[in-house]
């Protein structure tokens, strides 16, 4: 089971893209249910740029532990050009 994480990312640098930053951030997604992460990428959440992460998950979780899990987990992204990250969705992909 996969699940995609969207990211409202702030960038301070005007002279940056969020490719740039997708490319070359550090990240980690840590929590229990989590296998892997897979490297971010530019996307859209609801007509707003961001960077989603993809997921891979031990198993299928219910609607109410997916919302969780954000929440839960240790979610760190670095990029000297980021100046602030809030989770805006989680939602189950294939």
């Amino acid at each position: 089971m996969y699940a995609a994480v969207f990211i409202a990312v702030e960038v301070t640098d005007d002279d940056i893209e969020l490719a740039e930053v997708a490319s070359q951030c550090g990240y980690d997604f840590t929590h229990p249910e989590v296998l892997d992460v897979d490297e971010p990428v530019v996307a859209n959440w609801h007509g707003e740029p961001c960077l989603q992460l993809r997921l891979s998950l031990k198993s299928a979780l219910s609607p109410a532990a997916l919302a969780d899990l954000p929440a839960e987990a240790v979610f760190k992204l670095s990029h000297p050009s980021v100046s602030s990250i809030k989770v805006r969705a989680i939602q189950v992909c294939n």
